[in-house]
């Protein structure tokens, strides 16, 4: 079945594969979200559909840039703008929502996605030399919905942490924890029946409990999206 999802033979259906990665958590910073921007990941600048400005640290960096993401409405939406340099550029749309960005060449510094102004909070970020965000966190589309079918975390070596997967329905209640899990090297979880999220779920892996300072982490989920009838 994933097959001919992956291949379109099975319509209004797609496979989302995401992968983040936070490499510097530490006892006293926990718990935080498994993404290279660091901290907890900021949903509260979100909350209503934002103009993004593209900025990176070095001037070399001008070629274009492509953001993923979800309209006001929750629609799935993407955009590419021509980066340049230090100088913030501004999105046509906004995005009530972001969880990818891929660059066009190699970053020499520090790509960022950041609201409000050239200035403002980091929603998005690439590493330099990666040329792809590293963040486990997702949001259901406008009329789909997803099923979560795997899921895993792996801390470097000699350590260990404490794993939760949080998401919050589109109905004004808290993240809630939906998977929960000590690991100590690599942990993964496969859902014998798939986790349903409805659509406009926000999804957001975090780990607290880090055993040492300097702890890096990195999370993967695989996700069926199914267009709701």
């Amino acid at each position: 079945m994933y097959l001919d999802i992956a291949r379109g033979v099975i319509p209004n259906s797609k496979i989302i594969h995401k992968f983040g990665a936070n490499f510097d958590i530490d006892q006293n910073t926990d718990p935080e979200s498994i993404w290279s921007g660091g901290g907890a990941y900021p949903w509260g600048s979100l909350a209503t559909a934002q103009t993004i400005y593209a900025i990176s640290t070095s001037a070399s960096d001008t070629s274009t840039m492509t953001i993923e993401g979800l309209d006001a409405d929750y629609n799935e939406q993407s955009e590419t703008v021509t980066l340049n340099g230090l100088t913030a550029v501004a999105t046509t749309s906004t995005f009530i929502r972001v969880f990818r960005m891929t660059y066009d060449d190699i970053n020499v510094g520090t790509l960022e996605a950041r609201v409000g102004s050239g200035t403002g909070t980091i929603v998005a970020q690439i590493e330099a030399g990666d040329a792809q965000t590293l963040m486990a966190v997702y949001t259901v589309p406008a009329g789909y919905s997803g099923y979560l079918v795997n899921f895993d975390v792996t801390i470097d070596s000699k350590k260990d942490c404490t794993v939760m997967l949080y998401c919050r329905k589109h109905n004004g209640l808290p993240f809630r924890i939906s998977h929960m899990a000590e690991t100590s090297g690599h942990y993964r979880y496969d859902f014998t029946a798939p986790l349903r999220l409805t659509e406009k779920t926000d999804i957001d892996v975090q780990v607290d409990n880090v055993s040492a300072n300097d702890s890096s982490v990195t999370a993967n989920f695989d996700l069926i999206l199914i267009r709701d009838y």
